[in-house]
């Protein structure tokens, strides 16, 4: 998937867990908050400026009329609770707001200025029952499907053993992302890993999205890493949104903190495997790209306008760590520093692009 200049991220938490704080946060929205679960009735739906202090640097060379940043289009949808599959709290409704996204976040809390709806905060359990309750939706749209495909089955169509025992597999591997946060499928046939990607983007289950974890807390920094251990994974970020809310990301790192947003793109990058790209020219607009890591410039070229792509020739690639030496675009040249490259050369993060085509 090519996600052009904005990725989707969805947030899934408990009640009264920040998420919205943080959504607001990171989108400088005014969603409503309180000390109370359930604020949060439907959806909030924002945009947040990907930290990429890369193009400020390059708008400043190429002295830019225009900087586009990347962007992240976050919705954050009501509270999950244990049972919400069986319609307790909010229920699980509003998880068909997530399914088109990107990627999950799954917000957790160890909070002690604001009660939790279980009484206590237990970020193991929390966990647990997120992962369960987004499985219980995620099998009931599959189980949908399987009586559809049954069906077809039994009327001799083509393909609908094949695919049913596909949908078994993929069954197993909601069940295994409930019990272990992990999904996972192993095919021994080409054509029924096809099948499985298909069915996966068709019934767009949220288990097999790329996730991370943040855990927002009170807690004082020197306790975050005791957070982090007590679920004994690596993907997760550590914050205090309520904190960060009232100070500026500079003053922020003066307390030796990285600031939220920062951490978020790099998490959102490295989870869903992402490169970013620029292309501009001086006196222009300089413009950010968000792309799955491994596509090759023709494919970046149709990202760009179709045209290109059609009328591809070649390109003139950049590096940004040689390039923001450069007093000048015509110092950039002069050094050699732009390569001329064909349709097969692969993107890499922080590459400045520039295609040639004909109309």
């Amino acid at each position: 998937m090519l996600y052009g200049e904005k990725i989707k991220v969805g947030f899934i938490g408990i009640p009264s867990s920040g998420k919205t704080t943080i959504f607001n946060l990171l989108c400088k929205a005014s969603a409503e908050v309180a000390p109370y679960p359930f604020t949060t009735k439907s959806k909030n739906q924002g945009i947040m400026v990907m930290y990429e202090p890369r193009v400020e640097v390059l708008g400043k060379i190429l002295k830019s009329s225009e900087i586009k940043y990347p962007a992240v289009e976050i919705i954050d949808v009501a509270g999950l609770i244990k049972g919400a599959h069986e319609g307790l709290g909010l229920g699980n409704e509003f998880l068909s707001y997530i399914r088109p996204l990107d990627v999950v976040v799954y917000v957790l809390r160890f909070l002690k200025s604001v009660p939790h709806v279980e009484g206590k905060d237990d970020l193991k359990r929390d966990f647990d029952v997120l992962r369960y309750e987004v499985s219980m939706s995620d099998l009931e749209v599959l189980s949908r499907r399987e009586e559809k495909i049954k069906k077809l089955a039994s009327a001799g169509q083509k393909d609908a053993q094949e695919i049913s025992y596909v949908l078994e597999k993929i069954k197993k591997a909601i069940e295994q992302f409930a019990e272990k946060g992990e999904f996972k499928i192993d095919f021994e046939k080409e054509k029924e890993k096809k099948i499985a990607e298909e069915e996966i983007k068709s019934l767009q289950l949220i288990t097999a999205k790329p996730y991370f974890i943040i855990i927002n807390t009170d807690l004082g920094k020197d306790r975050w890493d005791n957070l982090k251990k007590e679920l004994g994974r690596d993907d997760v970020i550590i914050c205090d949104a309520i904190s960060e809310f009232d100070l500026t990301e500079d003053e922020i790192q003066e307390f030796g903190i990285t600031p939220l947003r920062q951490l978020i793109t790099e998490f959102i990058k490295k989870t869903a495997n992402l490169v970013i790209f620029f292309t501009g020219f001086e006196g222009k607009e300089i413009r950010s790209w968000i792309a799955k890591k491994g596509i090759n410039i023709f494919e970046a070229a149709g990202m760009i306008h179709s045209d290109m792509q059609k009328g591809f020739i070649s390109a003139e690639v950049a590096k940004f760590e040689e390039y923001k030496n450069c007093l000048s675009d015509e110092e950039a040249y002069k050094k050699g520093i732009f390569k001329t490259v064909g349709k097969d050369y692969i993107i890499e993060d922080g590459d400045i692009i520039r295609i040639k085509f004909k109309v």
